[in-house]
């Protein structure tokens, strides 16, 4: 039992030392620029890093190994299954007012190369956009952005995604079929 625990906690550190020394984790230019986009637009506005990293298949290999070895995190590997690259982006929001916000340019610039927008809604106080790539039947990139008056969230993923767009929908809805596996 000690042996599995020290095998354990060597591959836990392997994999949190090898997240730590990959180059280019730990910034993303695309949500770099969608955050200056939102800048530019809102006056006065300023957005703190809480975090930003981009993850590639090696990454998310280590994580789909770490979270089928903890408990607790088990459930999170349906999420990760279909993906081969997420970029991730958490800021603190500072900003007086989103009346005047329009969807940030690199947002509009990815329309324009054959993404589809699913969610695109705004009001005083949040606006949300979500955008999608579409390969035939399939959904081969999601762009989601989501600012109110205290934060503002990025997730860009791509891969074989229509996993991982059936579990948010089935967890939105109450639902755990998808978790539950095959035939629930």
């Amino acid at each position: 039992m000690k042996r599995s625990h020290s095998m354990l906690r060597a591959l836990a550190i392997s994999g949190g030392l090898v997240i730590l020394s990959s180059p280019g984790c730990f910034w993303s230019p695309e949500l770099a620029n969608v955050r200056h986009d939102l800048e530019r637009q809102l006056p006065g506005a300023s957005f703190d890093k809480n975090v930003e990293l981009s993850l590639g298949p090696v990454m998310l290999t280590c994580a789909r190994v770490v979270t089928s070895m903890i408990p607790g995190a088990r459930e999170a590997r349906p999420y990760l299954s279909g993906v081969s690259r997420v970029e991730v982006g958490v800021y603190e929001a500072h900003i007086d007012s989103l009346s005047d916000l329009h969807m940030p340019k690199r947002l509009q610039s990815l329309l324009q190369d054959g993404w589809e927008t699913a969610v695109r809604t705004r009001d005083d106080h949040e606006a949300v956009w979500l955008l999608y790539r579409p390969d035939g039947e399939r959904v081969k990139e999601i762009f989601v952005v989501v600012l109110n008056d205290d934060e503002l969230v990025m997730v860009k993923a791509r891969g074989n995604l229509e996993r991982l767009v059936a579990a948010a929908m089935d967890e939105a809805h109450g639902r755990h079929g998808f978790l539950d596996g095959p035939g629930s």
